[in-house]
């Protein structure tokens, strides 16, 4: 087990580097097991595992270089260790003929979660200023990760039991605090950077609407982090209910009617769904913090409002 007692920058970022490449070798692993098995499903996912990994790897790189950081040569391959206790997630996802999306999902944020914890641990422990910041710059990125798979997760737990997809709507009524507005505003500019980037090769204003859209979802998801750690604060049932609901309803149309029109007319939904939201949470907020955060996104929400009817005028329905 990796001893959380780092002591310079150059070992933190020396495991970190060499726990992307055990991810990056054991999905590889699980990719090819899975396509001898014919499960191209789930081949698929943990191929695509392979991939956001190595994009990881090689951020970290980067920014190692930016910052003058050496790799330590002395740091041993890193390498998971299955649980003792027998898990879905653990065998289960691994197995190729048993193997699934959602236990391929639900394996892979464990593994997030695991790294989430040992660098919240290095952070808390270490008496090295920029370790601790190092340290607590990578435990946000592990659980950014993890958030993300486990929206991923759910909506492959859905669409395994085939829910019936009945078009669900955020309900303003279930946010009850900052975590719960910034859970939602996530997975809103998730889902309309997403549509964004479908359409952005025909429509330039967009892409760069897209980048912004995506610095967006990083601030809030720095500020969801910053709720958990320093408030105690995450989102409740209520709201994660409702959005799994929706993430499922997303993916289902995504798949089902993915024509170049109805890409532009869910785009302009959710925004016109979204400045609906924000305003209905300012209209009957009784928190002040709150109202005035939904204040903030509804002001965004017009502002892409009016940037969709100037990109794509009368093929965008949005509100005027």
């Amino acid at each position: 087990m990796l001893s959380t007692n780092v002591k310079t920058t150059s070992d933190l970022m020396s495991i970190a580097l060499q726990a992307e490449r055990e991810a990056i070798r054991r999905y590889s692993q699980l990719t090819v097991d899975m396509r001898e098995a014919n499960n191209e499903f789930a081949a698929a996912l943990f191929e695509r595992m392979v991939i956001e990994e190595q994009g990881h790897e090689r951020l970290l790189l980067e920014w190692m270089a930016q910052e003058g950081i050496e790799e330590n040569p002395k740091i041993a391959p890193v390498r998971w260790r299955d649980p003792n206790i027998s898990t879905t997630y653990d065998d289960e996802a691994r197995d190729p003929y048993q193997s699934s999306p959602y236990k391929a999902l639900a394996f892979a944020v464990h593994n997030e979660e695991i790294a989430f914890r040992f660098y919240t641990h290095v952070a808390a422990e270490s008496e090295n200023e920029t370790v601790r910041q190092y340290a607590e710059i990578l435990a946000r990125e592990e659980l950014g990760h993890a958030a993300l798979l486990r929206a991923e997760r759910r909506l492959a737990y859905h669409a395994e039991r085939e829910t019936n997809m009945v078009e669900p709507r955020l309900n303003p009524k279930v946010v009850h605090n900052g975590a719960d507005l910034l859970a939602a505003a996530i997975h809103i500019d998730h889902n309309l950077a997403n549509e964004m980037n479908k359409v952005a090769e025909s429509y330039p204003e967009i892409d760069a609407l897209a980048r912004e859209t995506r610095l967006q979802i990083s601030s809030n998801e720095n500020a969801l982090y910053d709720e958990a750690i320093n408030n105690k604060k995450s989102p409740g049932e209520e709201i994660l209910k409702n959005l799994e609901l929706l993430q499922s309803y997303n993916a289902y149309m995504a798949k089902n009617d993915d024509t170049p029109d109805s890409r532009l007319q869910r785009l302009c939904a959710c925004c016109d769904r979204s400045f609906a939201f924000y305003d209905a949470i300012v209209e009957t907020a009784d928190d002040e913090n709150i109202m005035l955060a939904a204040q903030k996104l509804t002001s965004s929400a017009l502002d892409r409002i009016g940037i969709l009817k100037q990109a794509l005028g009368k093929k965008c329905g949005c509100t005027e």
